[in-house]
């Protein structure tokens, strides 16, 4: 029997309608990746979009599902294969209700293994010295690289233990936060990190944060997540929908 869906939190959507567009706006999301957020009245629910281009999610694509990554309610959408991963998220962390999958560009060569993405600024401090780097190989052999079921995901969650932030090794990375905004900051920072690593080290040697500094900087103020929420949302170029052929995407 299909479950009722339950009562859609509109405000919730439309903050992952912005979240998903902010994304897109500073180089994070591109063609593949998708945003999360558990429900704040049903823990055991989370909400994402079905299956399309990020640029083109509306509030009437956000769909609910379980912490096994089933959809719940009668909908024919299709739905992404790696909702797993954030199933695995919800289920696991009690303490983090908004999730985003991504493949940026400015985090892909720290996915490869050859060297660690860690922090080396103010605003990475909550990264830590060495962000986790699971790869699917370890248990599961040779795979597409693509996360496709609950084994998978919840084999991630254990790599990403307490950080908000893991490395999928040759595919991308997943964030996390208390809230849509604060996800949104560490994925938007975090590819800055990344960024900055990477143009230090052609010019040199790079300068990490010491473990003193990591800890007297890890913390993100309320102010300075809303601060930057408001920032980006008023960067935002307008809306423009155009009807797709939405498939199932990863």
């Amino acid at each position: 029997m299909t479950s009722p869906q339950p009562k859609r939190p509109t405000a919730l959507i439309e903050d992952l309608v912005t979240s998903t567009r902010i994304l897109i706006n500073e180089n994070v999301l591109d063609v593949f990746g998708h945003v999360a957020f558990r429900d704040p009245l049903h823990s055991e629910i989370f909400w994402m979009a079905a299956a399309g281009a990020p640029a083109q999610v509306t509030p009437e694509d956000v769909l609910p599902f379980d912490l096994d990554g089933n959809p719940i309610g009668a909908s024919d959408a299709p739905v992404f294969v790696e909702r797993f991963l954030h199933a695995a998220v919800f289920k696991a962390c009690g303490e983090l209700h908004a999730s985003c999958h991504h493949h940026a560009e400015a985090l892909m060569p720290y996915c490869l293994g050859a060297r660690s993405l860690g922090a080396s600024s103010q605003t990475g401090g909550w990264m830590g010295a060495k962000v986790p780097l699971w790869d699917s190989r370890t248990r599961f052999g040779d795979t597409s690289m693509v996360v496709t079921n609950m084994a998978q995901a919840e084999d991630l969650i254990l790599t990403m233990g307490a950080s908000t932030i893991v490395l999928l090794r040759g595919h991308g990375a997943l964030v996390c936060g208390a809230s849509l905004q604060d996800m949104t900051f560490r994925a938007v920072h975090a590819c800055r990190e990344a960024r900055c690593n990477t143009i230090a080290g052609s010019i040199g040697s790079v300068t990490m944060l010491s473990d003193g500094e990591i800890a007297l900087s890890a913390t993100i103020t309320p102010a300075a997540i809303q601060r930057s929420w408001d920032h980006w949302k008023s960067q935002l170029p307008a809306i423009t929908h155009h009807p797709t052929t939405k498939g199932i995407q990863r």
